[in-house]
């Protein structure tokens, strides 16, 4: 498989199971209207691959340990993605607490990729 066959993959799986997870809490937490959970999913299309890409830069994929060059730059491009996907939250009234939404959104699925790396 050629190096642009592997980054599409590994986009794809993490979008995807980023979305499994993101949308799949959000409606246990209460977010109902298939508008809003549109919103949840877009955001998970323009922050995931973002992450992603921006890990791979720093020579990071999820298939590897987290060294200590990796977390600094995963936790910032994680804060970014809190800050805009609660941005996104906030403007379209998806939730009440947009930001506590969004953190615990992406904690879960933060916590679910780490858990998976250590498989």
């Amino acid at each position: 498989m050629g190096e642009m066959a592997r980054l599409v993959a590994v986009l794809a799986t993490t979008l995807s199971l980023t979305m499994v997870i993101e949308v799949g809490l959000a409606v246990a937490l209460g977010v109902r209207g298939w508008r809003e959970l549109l919103v949840v999913a877009l955001a998970q299309v323009v922050t995931n691959p973002s992450v992603e890409l921006v890990c791979l830069l720093v020579g990071w994929s999820p298939h590897l340990p987290l060294t200590v060059t990796a977390w600094p730059c995963l936790l910032s491009a994680e804060l970014m993605a809190w800050l805009a996907e609660a941005l996104l939250y906030g403007y379209a009234h998806v939730w009440r607490r947009p930001w506590v939404l969004s953190a615990i959104l992406n904690l879960a699925s933060f916590g679910f990729g780490i858990l998976l790396g250590l498989l």
